[in-house]
């Protein structure tokens, strides 16, 4: 029986769910969490799939498992329906692992994540444990390197005192906070051009109240907090489908990736961040298009953006001088 407690959280998509859901039940987890967003309001088709998601977890459990179930009575979208779900679980819980209804685990994931909450559970500086690693590439001498936790968040694990940093509005974070954050971590200045804005965007409407881990992430970087990440792939993205809300496209880099295997754990010798595993993931999952031949194609517009960002104008800012 695994003693380390998962949270699952699902909507209306029960084929998904259902692949999720087979993974977890071969670990027979002893503390399982569920939680479900509403189906959105005139769309009968919610309806139908969500309750074809609720009749998976009616099936019969064979081992003694401490379940719980939130079904959300109103759809509270893809920002506060994981947030609510998540702050729900650390009301109970003091660490666990967090799945979402697209992130299939690999076997040695939930060892994993068990093993390092444990050791690191008492580190303030260390906030999160991650599972993507998409460059094939080994940063330092361990399993696993440590990062800024500039990573996706599909499958993962954290702690209450992690999670009690999060803020969903951050209202009274600055671009200048965040900066100054991104400073600490040596980041280069495409990434703090890049996270800047998404905080405006934050500011604006968290991405059409789509966005709970981005707020999550700055959070984690405004404590000049550390996360760990693996030296090989420990979980596979199948929600990069029609059905997705952020990305639908199938041959995504973070679409269905190979998973491997990743036991026993070697662990580094000291906690030190990978500029250049924070760096090549930034390349390759945010940014990819502003990089190499077609950043220098993209040049004169970053360039014209950072004059009108100088200036304070929107639109052209040719307009504005003329």
């Amino acid at each position: 029986m695994f003693q380390t407690p998962i949270l699952f959280i699902t909507f209306n998509r029960p084929n998904h769910t259902r692949r999720v859901w087979d993974v977890i039940k071969k670990q027979q987890p002893k503390k399982l969490y569920i939680f479900q967003d509403g189906a959105r309001k005139g769309i009968d088709a919610d309806l139908d799939k969500c309750k074809a998601v609720q009749s998976i977890f009616s099936e019969p459990i064979n081992w003694e498992c401490e379940l719980h179930i939130y079904h959300s009575d109103d759809n509270l979208g893809c920002g506060k329906g994981p947030s609510t779900g998540i702050s729900w679980f650390f009301q109970y819980e003091e660490q666990g692992i967090i799945l979402e209804d697209d992130a299939i685990p690999a076997p040695d994931f939930f060892n994993y994540a068990s093993e390092l909450l444990d050791k690191y559970k008492n580190i303030e500086e260390i906030k999160v444990i991650g599972s993507m690693h998409l460059d094939g590439k080994q940063y330092g001498k361990g399993s696993y390197h440590f990062s800024m936790a500039n990573r996706n968040l599909c499958a993962w694990a954290t702690w209450k005192r992690s999670w009690d940093l999060f803020d969903y509005y951050l209202l009274n974070a600055t671009p200048q906070d965040l900066s100054r954050a991104f400073s600490y971590y040596k980041a280069s200045l495409r990434e703090k051009e890049y996270w800047c804005e998404r905080l405006k965007e934050i500011h604006k409407d968290r991405l059409g109240e789509s966005s709970w881990d981005m707020q999550f992430l700055i959070s984690i970087w405004l404590q000049k907090g550390i996360g760990i990440f693996p030296n090989v792939n420990l979980s596979s993205n199948i929600g990069f489908d029609a059905e997705a809300t952020h990305t639908s496209t199938e041959n995504y880099i973070a679409a269905n990736c190979k998973m491997h295997d990743i036991l026993p754990l070697v662990h580094p010798e000291c906690i030190k961040i990978s500029r250049n595993a924070d760096l090549n993931y930034h390349k390759l999952y945010f940014q990819p298009m502003d990089y190499g031949l077609n950043g220098l194609k993209r040049l004169l517009f970053r360039i014209n953006k950072r004059i009108k960002n100088a200036l304070g104008i929107r639109g052209s800012w040719i307009k504005k001088i003329i």
